[in-house]
């Protein structure tokens, strides 16, 4: 089994009465991305503007070449608090994941996730999203 050509990560947290600002002070970090539910969003592109229809939380790790995972959603949790209250009060709340980017670099390339980091997620009450891009050109 093959290493993933490319990896992105991202620690979301998600809720209709998610105020972005409380969940800066519940972690003590600042997001790469935030909003709350109704604000106007203008599309980049497009420049078309678009309701937000949830509250985000969100925190990217450094993209990885080749991809590892694991590495990155540490990076992430080591930028917060290990206080288990501080995920009690989050899951009580809101919904979490670690949303994972993975492009293949051939078709029979795989992942694999420690106890470690599995057991870090399951105590804070996170899932975790892959998306797998296919390494074809189509």
């Amino acid at each position: 089994m093959g290493i993933a050509e490319h990896s992105v990560v991202s620690f979301r947290i998600f809720g209709d009465g998610l105020v972005p600002s409380e969940v800066t002070s519940i972690l003590g970090c600042e997001p790469t991305h935030s909003c709350a539910k109704g604000d106007i969003r203008v599309g980049p592109k497009t420049g078309n503007k678009y309701v937000e229809k949830t509250g985000l939380w969100s925190l990217a790790a450094e993209d990885r070449r080749p991809e590892d995972i694991p590495a990155q959603i540490l990076e992430i949790l080591g930028k917060f608090p290990e206080d288990p209250a501080v995920w009690a009060i989050l899951r009580s709340r809101y919904t979490m994941d670690f949303f994972c980017g993975v492009f293949m670099g051939s078709s029979n390339d795989g992942l694999e996730f420690s106890p470690e980091v599995l057991g870090a997620l399951s105590s804070r009450g996170i899932s975790l999203s892959l998306d797998i891009y296919d390494p074809s050109e189509d």
